[in-house]
């Protein structure tokens, strides 16, 4: 019987809640023996909810102490770097939440030290376990789609009427920026997974409202370019004073084409298509507005429809085997360039490459 791999649970907020399924119902796999806070109550709180966890207000106290195979860092951004490495110099497996860090050096950084260490790192892109989103990546490079032409992105938030004004989520330094890292980030990752690396862009950026500060952008938009030639445009709010939804995509190719636009009111939304070998022929005008049909998952790849499930069981696996995760620290390198990239350009007034930043 496989042994499960001993998590300690880093931050104890929001997202460490969305984590805790894995945690409850897929004992024999993962387990969470430690929480870490520097609010020691809401580190309690959260470790009565996985029945044994040690509670610790000290992150190098519980690298040094806690039953530990692993870290699933859920903190504020500007710390993710520093635990990362440190963690990774002890010894153990590193689920790091998304963005991975501030800056594109910080994240080379955190993939150095757990080279030289010998540990999996992992980045939390959620949506690469998606079980729609997975069926719609079997399905492009089945080639149902043909040539892919084009892409749209839609991140939208309304955050300053939605949080404290001194949430750090409004704080560029604490964040890393503002949208487009903290939003957008999804769907930059996701366009990668799907058609492949972003290679140039050529982006906007406002700091419209007040409550945002030390550079967060609350508005943002960018052109991609894909290096298989696929075009694609970015648009991304934090500051919307209402949207229809909060993210969607749409992809075009040349036989057939993938929306996942929510409903009205929802933030996310499965992937729909259309294809000449599902719908050949256009019946009248109107019919090019209609005729998709859902994206059927991957049959038998995920062990759940949560996506956070599918992850941090994923991780384990990876811990457990040495394999390569898919959303691998060295793997989400190309998605914080294409992010910095579009911070550089904004700053720059001109198209920057992403090998560009890579390579410095």
């Amino acid at each position: 019987m496989t042994t499960p791999l001993k998590v300690g649970l880093i931050g104890a907020g929001g997202v460490a809640g969305l984590h805790l399924p894995a945690y409850l119902h897929h004992h024999e796999r993962v387990v969470v023996t430690a929480v870490c806070d520097a609010a020691e109550e809401a580190a309690h709180r959260r470790a009565a909810e996985v029945t044994g966890a040690a509670v610790f207000t000290d992150f190098a106290r519980l690298l040094a102490e806690a039953d530990i195979d692993a870290v699933d860092i859920c903190t504020i951004p500007d710390l993710h770097a520093p635990m990362t490495i440190a963690a990774a110099q002890a010894g153990k497996h590193v689920l790091v939440e998304k963005p991975m860090a501030c800056s594109l050096a910080e994240c080379q950084a955190m993939v150095a030290a757990a080279e030289r260490a010998g540990v999996t790192l992992m980045v939390g892109q959620m949506q690469r376990y998606d079980p729609s989103y997975r069926g719609l990546r079997k399905l492009i490079q089945a080639g149902e789609l043909g040539t892919i032409r084009a892409v749209r992105l839609d991140a939208m938030q309304n955050g300053p009427d939605g949080m404290s004004h001194a949430a750090w989520l409004l704080d560029g330094r604490r964040a890393g920026g503002g949208v487009v890292i903290s939003v957008a980030v999804h769907k930059l990752d996701l366009m990668r997974y799907l058609l492949g690396e972003i290679a140039r862009v050529t982006a906007v950026t406002r700091q419209a409202h007040p409550a945002f500060h030390h550079g967060a952008e609350d508005y943002a938009c960018a052109i991609l370019e894909f290096e298989n030639g696929a075009i694609g445009e970015l648009f991304a709010t934090y500051s919307g004073f209402r949207q229809p939804w909060g993210e969607m995509f749409m992809i075009f190719g040349d036989d057939g084409a993938v929306h996942a636009v929510p409903p009205f009111g929802a933030y996310t939304g499965p992937a729909w298509v259309a294809t000449r070998r599902r719908t050949p022929t256009l019946q009248s005008w109107w019919a090019m507005f209609n005729d998709f049909a859902p994206v059927e998952p991957e049959a038998g790849a995920l062990p759940s429809n949560d996506p956070y499930v599918n992850e941090i069981l994923h991780f384990a696996h990876c811990c457990a085997a040495g394999e390569e995760p898919l959303s691998s620290g060295r793997d989400n390198l190309g998605t914080m360039a294409a992010i910095f990239a579009i911070y550089e350009s904004a700053r720059r007034g001109e198209p920057v490459l992403t090998a560009e930043l890579l390579a410095d």
